[in-house]
C-alpha cells in the first residue's frame, strides 16, 4: 500500500500541474467522484502491468502518461478533463482530494485482498490430488473407499480426514490402508506400505492425517483404502463417516 500511496501522490500533483496553467479553475466539466474513483484504480492497475517485466516483453514500449490519458478516453473523457478536475480539487477542494484518494486505495486493498484469497483457493484447488468422493456415510455410502493415486517428482504428500467410527460398528481393527509401489510393475512390484493409526470407535469425529513421503521413489502409484478391517462384514454391520477427504501435494509447484 506505501507504493500505491506514492503512485497516487505523483499521478495527482502530475496532472494536477500539467497544463502548467495556474488559474483558479471552474466546475464546469469536470469529473464526478463518483467516476473519478474508479478511473484513479484502473489507472493504478495499468501502471502496474505495464511495469511488470514479463509483460514489457510482449508490449510495445509505451510510457505511463500515455497510458493515463488512454484510459480517460476508453472511459469517455479527455486529457484536458482529467487535468482540470484534479487540478480543481487540488487547489480547491485539497480535503475532498484526500477523501477520493483514500476512498480508491480502499478499494484497491479490496481488490488485492479478494485476489490473494482466489490465488490461495486455487492453489490449493490444485493441490488436493483426492479424486474420490470428499465424503463417505456407511451404510448409506454406495461406492468403496479404495484409491488410486499417480505421483510424479514431488516427494511429499499428506492424506487428511475426519472418520468417525461408532460403537455399534462390528469391523476388527478399522483404520487406513496405504502403499506405494512403482508405476511400472504394480502386479510386481514391492509395496511400501505406511503406517496408519487405528481408528478411535467413541463415535465422535477425529481428525486424521498420513504423511506420505516418497522421495527416493520417483514415479509411483499410491494406493490403498480409507477402510481396511481384519474381518469381513455385511454393509449394514459398518457404520463409519468419512469426511473432507483431501490427498495433498506438499510441494505442488515441483
Amino acid at each position: 500500500m506505501f507504493f500505491h500511496r506514492l503512485f497516487f501522490i505523483s499521478i495527482i500533483l502530475f496532472l494536477a500541474s500539467c497544463t502548467g496553467v495556474i488559474d483558479k479553475p471552474d466546475k464546469k466539466g469536470l469529473i464526478s467522484e463518483k467516476k473519478l474513483v474508479p478511473l484513479l484504480i484502473e489507472i493504478q492497475l495499468a501502471n502496474g502491468l505495464i511495469s511488470n517485466p514479463s509483460v514489457q516483453e510482449w508490449v510495445e514500449k509505451i510510457d505511463s502518461t500515455t497510458t493515463y490519458y488512454y484510459i480517460a478516453e476508453k472511459h469517455g473523457y479527455t486529457k484536458e478533463a482529467i487535468d482540470k478536475t484534479l487540478r480543481y480539487y487540488f487547489q480547491e477542494k485539497p480535503k475532498k482530494l484526500i477523501a477520493i484518494y483514500e476512498k480508491s486505495l480502499a478499494k484497491l486493498s479490496e481488490m488485492e485482498s479478494l485476489l490473494d484469497k482466489q490465488i490461495k483457493i486455487e492453489t490449493e484447488r490444485k493441490a488436493n490430488i483426492w479424486t474420490g468422493e470428499k465424503n463417505y456415510y456407511y451404510p448409506v455410502s454406495t461406492k468403496n473407499t479404495d484409491f488410486e493415486v499417480t505421483v510424479f517428482g514431488s516427494p511429499s504428500y499428506l492424506l487428511k480426514f475426519t472418520a468417525t467410527l461408532f460403537p455399534d460398528d462390528q469391523s476388527i481393527d478399522a483404520k487406513a490402508r496405504l502403499f506405494a509401489v512403482r508405476a511400472d510393475s504394480v502386479l510386481t512390484g514391492r509395496r511400501i506400505y505406511f503406517e496408519t493409526p487405528k481408528y478411535i470407535k467413541d463415535g465422535r469425529p477425529h481428525e486424521y492425517e498420513i504423511n506420505i513421503s516418497v522421495e527416493q521413489y520417483r514415479n509411483m502409484i499410491l494406493k490403498g483404502s480409507l477402510y481396511d478391517i481384519s474381518n469381513n462384514l455385511t454393509e449394514q454391520q459398518r457404520h463409519i463417516n468419512f469426511e473432507n477427504v483431501e490427498f495433498r501435494n506438499l510441494s505442488p509447484n515441483l
